[in-house]
């Protein structure tokens, strides 16, 4: 049986081609220390290299929105605490004006309304342009103390709100697979009502004569809004933590898939090495057949 000239030549290409191919990526294993640029050059591990290749993606997503909620929460902390020291500071002012009976009502009054705009701007705190104790209304100043939002009150007093143009959803985020984490703060919770309405009460105390039953509910109130807001920052400090852990989390997992992804797409060097030395002598043979083949064929046709 004889197989023609051109049927030869056309077999010599496509193995002359595929010898070629197979080479090109020996040399770019050899040089690269890498199985492949994709996952077709590492076709037995495909499969687990896509798939945390993807989870990889994902992790990091997470640990970055982690991280960003970390810095609001940061900030509630610091708000928070701004917030501790000027209560404390007013329960300093108005107990000692109590306690020795001093006149200078007026003084304290004064210094309850400075307060009072001081504390309405913390609880109006911006980040990142959102207010921070606004709930999901984060475009909007959630709290305003001017009298026609916040009327002058008298003891005995009760819970009023009316300074809040919130809602009352709280922040959360969704931080890995099944774990969504509330970080939020609403300025109608309750140690800020005590806080506003405390100040309200000294704002508006009478002077003469001394309004000695207001000051002291305010004290009281002042009491329960610095505890309160001591235990909001026990619970913004316990997300904290629980944030830095899920970062950390993520952090590792991302390290071991890296390694794992790494492993199964590194390439052995003298493996390659070898596989390169012999690819090249298989292409030298082909061209010495093809020349050959050449040579045949110009001699059947001149025969």
């Amino acid at each position: 049986m004889r197989v023609s000239t051109a049927a030869m030549q056309q077999n010599l290409l496509n193995q002359m081609r595929s010898v070629q191919s197979q080479l090109t990526d020996a040399t770019n294993q050899s040089s690269s220390g890498m199985k492949a640029d994709s996952y077709s050059g590492v076709s037995d591990n495909s499969y687990v290299i896509s798939t945390l290749s993807a989870e990889i993606s994902e992790s990091s997503a997470y640990a970055d929105l982690a991280e960003q909620i970390q810095s609001r929460v940061e900030m509630y902390y610091s708000t928070l605490n701004d917030m501790v020291d000027l209560m404390s500071d007013m329960l300093a002012d108005i107990s000692g004006a109590l306690s020795t009976g001093s006149p200078d009502v007026a003084g304290i009054n004064e210094s309850a309304t400075a307060a009072l705009s001081t504390m309405e701007s913390l609880l109006n705190t911006q980040y990142e342009d959102r207010y921070l104790f606004a709930g999901s209304a984060t475009n909007t100043a959630p709290v305003s103390v001017d009298v026609a939002d916040y009327p002058a009150m008298t003891t005995p007093s009760a819970a009023d709100t009316s300074y809040y143009s919130g809602n009352s959803d709280i922040a959360s985020a969704k931080v890995a697979d099944g774990t969504t984490i509330e970080y939020g703060l609403t300025a109608d919770q309750e140690p800020f009502e005590q806080a506003l309405r405390a100040l309200n009460l000294t704002a508006y105390a009478s002077a003469d004569p001394i309004d000695e039953a207001a000051l002291t509910e305010a004290m009281t109130l002042i009491e329960g809004a610095v505890e309160g807001i001591a235990d909001l920052q026990t619970q913004v400090s316990l997300t904290q933590d629980e944030l830095e852990a899920i970062v950390d989390m993520h952090t590792d997992f991302q390290l071991t898939a890296e390694g794992i992804v790494t492993d199964l797409s590194e390439v052995d060097l003298a493996e390659a090495m070898v596989n390169l030395e012999t690819l090249s002598v298989q292409l030298e043979a082909s061209y010495s057949v093809a020349g050959q083949i050449v040579d045949m064929s110009l001699f059947e046709y001149l025969r």
